[in-house]
């Protein structure tokens, strides 16, 4: 499935916030450009789960019998 790339960005403030979290966690300080494309891939990662998530529960919901 192909996608077109476009141009999101994560508000300022946010990644300043995204900035302390990965500084408390691995201990590596971000920049502004490395905080942002971190934050779009944690983005990018928790819609596929949530996609995924979606196509699992909807291929196990039982298929109901016509009545005759």
């Amino acid at each position: 499935m192909g996608y077109t790339q476009t141009m999101v960005r994560i508000s300022p403030e946010r990644i300043k916030e995204l900035q302390k979290l990965l500084k408390e966690q691995p201990g590596k300080d971000y920049s502004d450009e490395e905080a942002q494309e971190a934050g779009l891939a944690i983005m990018r990662f928790v819609i596929a789960k949530e996609d995924r998530r979606r196509e699992l529960a909807r291929q196990q919901k039982p298929i109901k019998p016509k009545d005759s």
